[in-house]
C-alpha cells in the first residue's frame, strides 16, 4: 500500500513539470522503439514491405519502411503528453480554485500551436509511408512538406505570427533595422519544411546515415534549447519557446535511438522514407514555432553543402540516375564512388583498356568491371588481385579488361598493354600532345554547355572526379555521382560501410560545433545580442 502512495505522489509531483515528463516519455518512446521494431519486422515482411540490401554480400530479406513504427510511437507518445504543459489550468478548474483560475487565462493559442504541430508530422509521417508504399515521383512528392506545414503556418498567422527579421549590423545603414517580409515569410517557412525534409531524403542509402545524422541535429537543437534555458539573459517568451522545442526533440531523440539500433551496421530493418519525412517536418516545427529557423540551417550545414553539390544533377544540368549512392565492390567489402556516364555514345566507343595519364588513376564504371585475361607471357603486375571479384587492381586504379565477345585494339599513341616489357604499359609521347580539339571551347559531346561548365568547374574544386575520351583528353564521359558520401570517398579513399556512415555523424558533428560558435559567439558581430 505504500508503495502505491509512493507512486500516486510522485506522478502528482511530477505532473506539474511538463519538462519531466517529457524526458520520462522520450525515455519510454525509446525503449518501445526497441522492442516494436524487431516484434513488428514479420508483419511488414508479409505485407510485401521488404527488400534486399545491395551493398552485402548476403541475400537476407530485410523489412522496409520501419520509419512508420518510430512515427507512430512518437505520435502516440505526443498525444498522451498533450494534458501535461496545460496541468495547472486543468487542477484549478477541477478544486474549484475560482479566483486563481481568473487570473489564469487558458492559452489557447499555445494549445493550438501544439495540436497544429502534431498534425503536420502526422500527416508526413502518412505522406512518407504512401511514398515508399506508391514511389511517388519527385516532382509530385517535392511539394508536399510545403502542404502539411499548412496548419502549422495558419496558427502562426492566427498567433500575430511576426513577418519581420533583423537586419545583420553591417547593413543597417543601407537597408534599415527591421524589414517585413509579409507574405514572403510564409513561403520562406514552407521552403524551410520542404529542405528539411527532402535533405535527409537525399543524403539516404547506406546503413544507418539517415537516423544517424538526425540525431545529431537534435541533439544539437536539444543542447541550444539548454542553453537557452540556463542563459540569465533569456527572457520569458524565450524560456517558453525552447521549453515548446524541447517537448518535440526529447521524444523523437528517444524513438530515433531506439530505431537506431536496429538501423545501424549491419541493418536488420530499413527505414524508408518515411523517417525521412518525420524527421524533416519535426526539425522543420520546433525551428518555425520557437522562431529560430536560421539557428536551425546551421545545423543543416552539410545537408545544405549536400543540395549545393548535387544542384547540377538534381536540376538535370548533368545526368542523374535513380540511385547516387556509393558502390559497394564486392570483392574488398568496401564502399567506392559510384560514377554516372555522361555521354553514352563516347562511352560504349571508348576502348576499356585506356586511362588517361594527366588526371592520374581512375575507378572505372560498373560496367567495365570484367574479367581481365592476360598471356603467360605477360609480366607480374604490380597490383593485386581480388579474389572472388570481377576486378583487378593496379596500385590505385582497377584495370577494365577485354570484353571476351570483341577484342579491342587501342589507336596508335595511346596506352596499351605490353608483353615484352617488364612494366604494364608502354605508350608514344604524340599521346601527350594536344590534338585540334583541345583548342576548342567545348568539345563535342552530349553536354549542354551549362553542364560541361559545370563538370569543369567541380573538377576544379576537386569536388568530383572525371574521366576523359582517350583521344583527345577533352570529352568527358563519365563522373563520381555529386553526393556529400560520394566526396567523402573520393578524399579518403574507399571504406567499408560503417565507416562511411561514422564519417558522415563526424562531419555532422564538426557542423554543428561550428553552427554553435556561430551562433554563440560570432553573433554579436551580426546581431544585437543583449547583454
Amino acid at each position: 500500500m505504500a508503495q502505491y502512495t509512493l507512486a500516486s505522489l510522485l506522478i502528482l509531483t511530477t505532473a506539474y513539470d511538463p519538462l519531466t515528463v517529457n524526458i520520462g516519455f522520450a525515455v519510454l518512446a525509446g525503449i518501445i522503439t526497441w522492442f516494436a521494431v524487431p516484434a513488428l519486422s514479420e508483419i511488414f515482411i508479409k505485407a510485401g514491405l521488404k527488400g534486399m540490401d545491395l551493398c552485402k554480400k548476403s541475400k537476407q530479406i530485410i523489412p522496409e519502411s520501419m520509419g512508420m513504427v518510430a512515427g507512430l510511437i512518437y505520435l502516440v507518445v505526443m498525444f498522451l503528453f498533450i494534458p501535461f504543459p496545460f496541468m495547472k489550468w486543468f487542477a484549478a478548474s477541477q478544486d474549484g480554485r475560482q479566483e486563481e483560475l481568473a487570473l489564469l487565462t487558458f492559452p489557447h493559442l499555445k494549445l493550438a500551436e501544439l495540436l497544429s504541430a502534431l498534425l503536420s508530422i502526422q500527416s508526413m509521417v502518412f505522406l512518407g509511408f504512401a511514398d515508399d508504399v506508391l514511389d511517388i515521383r519527385w516532382r509530385f512528392k517535392m511539394p508536399l512538406p510545403a502542404i502539411a506545414a499548412i496548419p502549422l503556418l495558419v496558427v502562426y498567422w492566427v498567433n500575430a505570427g511576426v513577418t519581420y527579421i533583423v537586419v545583420p549590423i553591417p547593413l543597417r545603414p543601407i537597408l534599415g533595422h527591421l524589414i517585413d517580409l509579409g507574405v514572403l515569410y510564409y513561403i520562406y517557412m514552407g521552403m524551410v519544411a520542404i529542405f528539411c525534409t527532402h535533405s535527409i531524403n537525399i543524403m539516404a542509402g547506406i546503413n544507418g546515415v539517415e537516423v544517424g545524422q538526425s540525431l545529431v541535429i537534435a541533439v544539437s537543437i536539444a543542447l541550444n534549447d539548454i542553453l537557452f534555458l540556463q542563459s540569465s539573459s533569456s527572457s520569458a517568451p524565450a524560456i517558453e519557446t525552447h521549453l515548446f522545442s524541447l517537448y518535440f526533440i526529447l521524444p523523437f531523440i528517444g524513438v530515433s535511438v531506439g530505431l537506431f539500433i536496429h538501423n545501424r551496421y549491419p541493418s536488420r530493418v530499413f527505414i524508408g522514407d518515411t523517417y525521412c519525412y518525420f524527421a524533416g517536418m519535426t526539425f522543420a516545427v520546433v525551428g518555425i514555432l520557437a522562431h529560430y529557423s536560421k539557428t536551425l540551417l546551421l545545423f543543416f550545414i552539410p545537408q545544405i553543402f549536400n543540395f549545393l553539390l548535387s544542384a547540377p544533377q538534381l536540376f538535370r544540368l548533368v545526368p542523374c540516375p535513380r540511385h547516387r549512392i556509393p558502390r559497394f565492390n564486392r570483392g574488398t567489402g568496401l564502399m567506392e564512388p559510384s560514377r554516372v556516364i555522361l555521354d553514352q555514345e563516347a562511352f560504349d566507343e571508348e576502348p576499356l583498356t585506356i586511362i588517361k595519364p594527366r588526371h592520374g588513376t581512375q575507378h572505372l564504371h560498373p560496367q567495365q568491371q570484367m574479367t581481365l585475361r592476360r598471356s603467360a607471357s605477360t609480366a607480374s603486375l604490380g597490383g593485386s588481385t581480388q579474389t572472388g571479384s570481377s576486378s583487378h587492381t593496379l596500385q590505385e586504379s582497377a584495370l577494365p579488361a577485354d570484353p571476351p565477345s570483341r577484342s579491342v585494339t587501342p589507336p596508335p599513341g595511346q596506352l596499351t598493354p605490353s608483353s615484352s616489357s617488364p612494366s604494364l604499359f608502354s605508350f608514344s609521347p604524340s599521346s601527350l600532345i594536344p590534338s585540334k580539339s583541345r583548342h576548342s571551347p567545348m568539345p563535342r559531346t552530349s553536354l549542354k554547355r551549362s553542364g560541361w561548365i559545370c563538370v569543369k568547374l567541380l573538377e576544379a574544386l576537386g569536388l568530383t572526379q572525371v574521366r576523359y575520351d582517350a583521344q583527345t583528353g577533352q570529352r568527358p564521359i563519365e563522373m563520381t555521382n555529386l553526393t556529400i558520401m560520394n566526396l567523402i570517398l573520393l578524399k579518403a579513399g574507399p571504406m567499408s560501410e560503417q565507416n562511411l556512415t561514422l564519417s558522415v555523424m563526424l562531419v555532422q558533428t564538426i557542423c554543428s560545433a561550428i553552427a554553435f560558435i556561430i551562433r554563440h559567439q560570432l553573433v554579436i558581430y551580426v546581431y544585437d545580442v543583449p547583454s
